[in-house]
C-alpha cells in the first residue's frame, strides 16, 4: 500500500508538471490533432480504390492515429526521467522515504493517463469531423483503455533507452527511428491488401498491428472480441518484457 501511495503521488507531480508548461501541453494535444487532419487530407483517395471495405478514409485512419499517438507520447516517457536525472531530481526521489519502484511507476501511470485524455480529444474531433463508432461509448472507453495500457508497455522501452544512455537527444533520436518504422511496417496506414507479400507478414510479427487492428473493429465492426482479446495478450506480453527490462535498467542506473 505504501508503494501504491507514493506511486499515485509520483503520478499526480508528473502530471502537473505537463499541465504547468502551457507550450508542452499545448504541443501534446495539438500534434495528434494535425496527424489526423493531414493524413486524412493527404491519404483520402485511398477510399477510393477497389476492395476497401471502409465508408471514408477518415474511418480506417482514426485508429492509426489513436496508436500514433500512444507510441510518440509513450517516448517522451525517458526524456522525462532524464530531465529528472540531470536536474539532480533523481537524487532527491532516491534519498527521500519512498519506494523505489514507485519512482517508475509514477512515470508511468503520468503516461498512460496523458495517453488517456490524448485518445479522447481525438475520439472527440473525429467525431466532429464525421467518424461513426459501431460500438458506442462503451466502445470508446475500451479504445482509450487499450491505447493507454499499450502505450505504458511502450513507455518501458523508452524508459530503458533512457536510464541506459542517460541522454535525451539519443532517446529523441532513437525514439523517432522506431516510431515510424514500426507504423509503416503495419497495417495502420494501409489496408493489408494494398501491402507488398513481405510487408504483410512482417506487419504481423508487428505489435502495433494488433492495437491498430482491434481499435479499428471497435470504431468499425462492432464488438469482434477476438481482435479485443489478441490485443491485450500482445499489450501483456510487451509490457512483461518492456516494463520488466525499464525497472533492471532503473535498478542498475540508481545502483
Amino acid at each position: 500500500m505504501t508503494a501504491l501511495v507514493d506511486s499515485l503521488t509520483l503520478w499526480r507531480r508528473n502530471t502537473l508538471k505537463t499541465i504547468r508548461v502551457p507550450t508542452v501541453l499545448f504541443f501534446a494535444l495539438f500534434q495528434p490533432l494535425l496527424f489526423l487532419f493531414l493524413f486524412s487530407q493527404v491519404f483520402g483517395s485511398l477510399a477510393n480504390l477497389p476492395g476497401f471495405q471502409y465508408d471514408s478514409y477518415l474511418q480506417f485512419l482514426v485508429p492509426s492515429i489513436v496508436a500514433l499517438t500512444a507510441l510518440n507520447s509513450a517516448f517522451s516517457s525517458g526524456m522525462s526521467t532524464v530531465t529528472d536525472m540531470e536536474d539532480g531530481l533523481m537524487d532527491k526521489f532516491l534519498i527521500a522515504p519512498i519506494h523505489r519502484l514507485s519512482i517508475m511507476a509514477g512515470r508511468i501511470f503520468a503516461d498512460g493517463s496523458r495517453i488517456m485524455v490524448q485518445a479522447l480529444l481525438i475520439i472527440g474531433i473525429s467525431l466532429l469531423m464525421g467518424t461513426t463508432y459501431a460500438t458506442g461509448v462503451l466502445g470508446i472507453v475500451v479504445i482509450i483503455l487499450l491505447a493507454a495500457l499499450f502505450g505504458m508497455a511502450w513507455a518501458g522501452l523508452s524508459n530503458i533507452i533512457a536510464l541506459r544512455t542517460g541522454n535525451a537527444e539519443a532517446t529523441m533520436i532513437v525514439g523517432i527511428t522506431i516510431t515510424f518504422p514500426i507504423l509503416f511496417l503495419s497495417t495502420a496506414f494501409m489496408p493489408a491488401f494494398l501491402l507488398p507479400a513481405w510487408l504483410e507478414n512482417v506487419a504481423k510479427l508487428n505489435p502495433i498491428t494488433y492495437l491498430v487492428e482491434a481499435i479499428r473493429s471497435l470504431v468499425n465492426d462492432g464488438w469482434i472480441w477476438s481482435d479485443v482479446m489478441q490485443a491485450l495478450l500482445v499489450i501483456l506480453l510487451l509490457g512483461a518484457i518492456m516494463l520488466t527490462g525499464a525497472v533492471r535498467a532503473f535498478r542498475k542506473a540508481v545502483s
